[in-house]
């Protein structure tokens, strides 16, 4: 029975989410000697045990397994006498594998919708001294001691499909104040939220033709080559992007960040503001230097009645330089074999 509620059979639970978290910054710290550190993933539905968190949490409340540490979670002005409503569902995502596979290619996500109203529902005991309504929100799980990220990293990303609506991000992070928390925005570009058979198609065209093009370039790049040195450094830093670019793993239809028919959003960390109960604090504390992240939370309260949609693929902090987020050793390695590549060529083509 203990063993089911920290590392439950169907994978997920808290446990495994506090040893993922610590055994990522153990790697960076003994590892890693880079200025800055490559992405840390917080949620990626991807990611087997985050499904099985989330599959967990749309279970009835009679069958869920418990625990201290919460799970996935909605909540809306209903508490407070309102009508907004919003629910939560997983969508299975295909990745399209072999020749006889017609499936398209779609990541899993989380997609949280339901209906906003600001109207105050002055016949409940709930509403007597209510001024405002209308808000939905949405809460991750939390990370068992939080996430201990300090200061290594400068940015949250959000893969995501929005219905361009303004939605408010909260950080809980650790605190002597428990009603602290962190807020900033993202008002993503608006995109349908179901996507039509013939736009998918044309993501999954648009991925094939890609995929092509970045084989024959690479193949077309390695013949010329052999064939003679490029001398332009201009040039060769163009074929070496157009290599890398073509093994990049952020750039995969499926695995990618952001994947086909996705956004990518980055808040910077200093841009998020100390709110408590939904209201700016007075005096305001940057959040840098030792964020520890306990969750992460959406919220819609933009005034506007009607029916929203967000779909949410994963978070992950990361660091930015130069407009673009910091890779992995990994990614390093790959670009430091494309260029000892590129060496012995023009060593071999220069004998």
């Amino acid at each position: 029975m203990v063993r089911q509620l920290f590392l439950p059979a169907e994978g997920g639970g808290s446990l495994r989410r506090f040893l993922a978290i610590r055994k990522h910054l153990f790697r960076d710290k003994w590892h890693e000697d880079r200025p800055f550190c490559g992405p840390i993933t917080l949620f990626d539905f991807r990611r087997p045990n985050d499904v099985a968190d989330l599959r967990e949490s749309l279970l009835p409340a009679k069958s869920r397994r418990g625990g201290i540490f919460g799970g996935w979670r909605v909540s809306d002005d209903s508490v407070i006498g309102g009508f907004s409503s919003s629910l939560m569902e997983f969508n299975e995502g295909h990745e399209k594998k072999g020749d006889n596979n017609n499936h398209t290619i779609a990541p899993p996500f989380l997609r949280w919708g339901g209906k906003l109203s600001t109207e105050i529902n002055r016949n409940s005991h709930l509403a007597r001294n209510v001024t405002r309504s209308g808000f939905a929100a949405i809460f991750t799980p939390e990370f068992p001691l939080g996430a201990p990220l300090g200061n290594k990293y400068k940015a949250l990303e959000i893969c995501c499909r929005t219905d361009g609506r303004t939605y408010a991000v909260n950080l809980k992070v650790e605190s002597y104040f428990p009603e602290d928390m962190y807020q900033g925005f993202i008002s993503g570009t608006e995109q349908t939220t179901a996507i039509t058979d013939k736009a998918i198609e044309k993501v999954q065209a648009e991925a094939d033709d890609n995929t092509k093009t970045d084989e024959n370039t690479q193949i077309s790049v390695e013949e010329h080559a052999e064939e003679q040195p490029i001398l332009d450094v201009r040039e060769h830093l163009k074929v070496r992007q157009q290599i890398i670019s073509s093994q990049d793993p952020n750039n995969h239809p499926y695995h990618g960040h952001p994947p086909a028919g996705f956004q990518r959003l980055i808040l910077p960390f200093k841009d998020f503001a100390l709110t408590s109960r939904g209201r700016m604090r007075h005096t305001q504390r940057d959040l840098d230097g030792s964020v520890n992240i306990e969750s992460i939370g959406f919220t819609l309260m933009d005034g506007d009645d009607g029916d929203f949609c967000f779909d949410l693929v994963s978070l992950r902090a990361v660091n930015i330089m130069g407009g673009e987020v910091v890779g992995t050793k990994e990614d390093d390695a790959r670009e430091e074999e494309m260029i000892t590549h590129y060496n012995q060529q023009r060593a071999k083509n220069e004998d």
